[in-house]
């Protein structure tokens, strides 16, 4: 009897090595037996006949072993397929008809692997969130605000394309009603690990500055200062095309303003902190044109996991000319805005 209990678990994982085609080896030497499912998250999914799905530390994992094909996403967004090896150091992918047909991926940044030679569909690879927020106050005067905040990043092989969207409305009682829109995007195409070019465009409307409409298009190179799963830095550097539309006190157009605008600064992200997504944005444009006048804008914002994928979402803007075109504007326009809303 106590033969056939130790004959059982034996037999078992020997059907299990001739059934599996994959071998995973861990750290400490051990060699485990299964499917490979996906690595996502830090974590090695491994299909076994014999515990079900394990999930397996990614720094734990030394070797793979695997006859299959496999997609393998670093941090900069670069899809490798084909088949794979892995050691201590890199994970190593045969492609088929390219010049360079085998390519090696750092351990430290691969963010992503799953089975298949088809890519990833659009919604796997968004990733962003939207919220609505709404707020009132009763007294001697009735004041009310609607806010509505969004991002995105969506990644694919060679290129990255993010945007985010602010808007605000305030309506208070006797009072003309105010409102501030905030549209920007950039597109990145990677030129290697680290270096990429970039375009850039934004639209702004902000009744507070009397600014009917700021448009913007750029573009220019960067480099990626810090990559890794959970935390990114970029400096950006480049130009940009800029037209001003302003209001006077009358709410009567005043001259369009075209102009040249440098563009110098940077981008960061982080998740480190319980799955709380920080990111933060600064960039200067002195004029090309107008010698001495300089704009800063800086957003951040703080995206907090709440329950079954909705979020409180808090961000900050803060805008700075140095000269407005217009009389009777503030150098300085600031504001806080939450929301709530949902994460995909």
């Amino acid at each position: 009897m106590a033969i056939r209990r130790a004959l059982i678990p034996a037999l078992l994982l020997s059907f299990s090595a001739l059934a599996s085609g994959d071998t995973v080896t861990v750290d400490n030497g051990d060699e485990l037996n299964g499917t490979i499912a996906k690595v996502e998250k830090g974590k090695l999914h491994l299909r076994t006949e014999y515990a079900g799905t394990i999930q397996i530390a990614w720094e734990k994992v030394t070797g793979i072993e695997s006859d299959g094909r496999y997609q393998i996403e670093a941090e900069t967004g670069k899809l490798y397929r084909g088949e794979m090896r892995r050691d201590s150091e890199e994970v190593a992918v045969v492609e088929e008809d390219v010049e360079r047909p085998l390519q090696s991926v750092e351990v430290i940044s691969m963010v992503r692997l799953e089975p298949g030679d088809d890519p990833p569909g659009f919604w796997r690879t968004l990733d962003g969130s939207g919220g609505l927020g709404y707020s009132f106050t009763r007294g001697n005067s009735e004041q009310t605000q609607t806010s509505i905040s969004g991002e995105a990043d969506y990644r694919r092989e060679n290129y990255k394309l993010q945007a985010d969207l602010t808007s605000i409305l305030a309506e208070q009682e006797g009072a003309e009603a105010t409102s501030r829109h905030a549209l920007n995007a950039r597109y990145d195409r990677f030129l290697s690990a680290r270096a990429f070019a970039f375009g850039v465009t934004g639209f702004e409307r902000n009744d507070r500055q009397k600014l009917d409409l700021r448009s913007r298009f750029g573009g220019g190179f960067g480099w990626k200062v810090v990559k890794s799963r959970d935390t990114e830095f970029d400096l950006l550097g480049g130009a940009t095309l800029t037209n001003e539309q302003f209001r006077n006190g009358e709410g009567e157009m005043i001259p369009r303003n075209s102009t040249g605008e440098g563009l110098l600064g940077f981008e960061a992200s982080t998740t480190r902190l319980w799955g709380v997504k920080l990111s933060t944005r600064l960039t200067a444009h002195p004029n090309l044109v107008q010698t001495g006048r300089y704009r800063v804008e800086y957003d951040s914002s703080a995206r907090i996991p709440l329950v079954a994928g909705f979020t409180w979402n808090v961000s900050l803007f803060d805008r700075y000319d140095s000269e407005p075109p217009r009389d009777g504007v503030l150098r300085n326009d600031y504001g806080l805005v939450s929301t709530f809303g949902v994460a995909f």
